[in-house]
This record gives structure tokens, sequence and C-alpha cells, in this order.
């Protein structure tokens, strides 16, 4: 499995962090993601031919956020990584376009 690091802008919250997550494991080939909210970085291990990078990218815009190729790693991510704890807050909105976060994302 390969991996390449994005930057995230427009997290602000746990939930956001998880609807991101959310979007990028959507993507087909996407094994694995994992997002880290204070660096605003998101690390995808993926697998099959090309990178999906623009399938991503479109994943993170329809979710509301705007991301950006860090880096390309062919190191390997493991599923036992850990996955941010963050779940939907009780407000968490639901209307299109919101990216379902109770932060108004």
């Amino acid at each position: 499995m390969s991996s390449m690091e994005l930057s995230v802008e427009g997290m602000t919250c746990g939930s956001c962090a998880n609807a991101v997550r959310k979007a990028l494991t959507r993507v087909p080939g996407v094994g694995h993601v994992d997002v880290d909210l204070a660096r605003g970085r998101a690390t995808v291990a993926f697998s099959g031919e090309g990178n999906h990078l623009q399938e991503m990218l479109d994943a993170l815009t329809e979710a509301g956020y705007k991301g950006e190729l860090v880096s390309d790693s062919p190191a390997s991510v493991s599923e036992d990584s850990p996955s941010p704890s963050s779940g939907r807050c009780a407000s968490a909105k639901t209307t299109q376009g919101q990216g379902g976060c109770c932060c108004g994302r």
C-alpha cells in the first residue's frame, strides 16, 4: 500500500476531522486515512493503479475543505494505526454542503 500526505484547510474541530476522514475513505482505492487536526494534515493509504490524487482533492472539496498534496511516500500505513476519536457533536448539522459539522462548516 502506498501513501500520500495532504494538507487540509478548514478543519476546526474533531467533527471536521471526522468529515475529512469519511470523505477520503469513500474514494475508491483508499484503504486507511489518518487525520491530524492540529497539523491540518491527512495521511492517506491507497492501493491500485495511480495515486487517485484528483479524486481525493475532489472529495475534500465536496465535503467543504481545501486539500493540497504535501508529499508522496512509498511507505506503507498500518491498518492498526489509531484513528481520530472524534464523534459527531449532538448538534451536528446535516445540511448538504455543511460537512455535517457542529462548528458550521
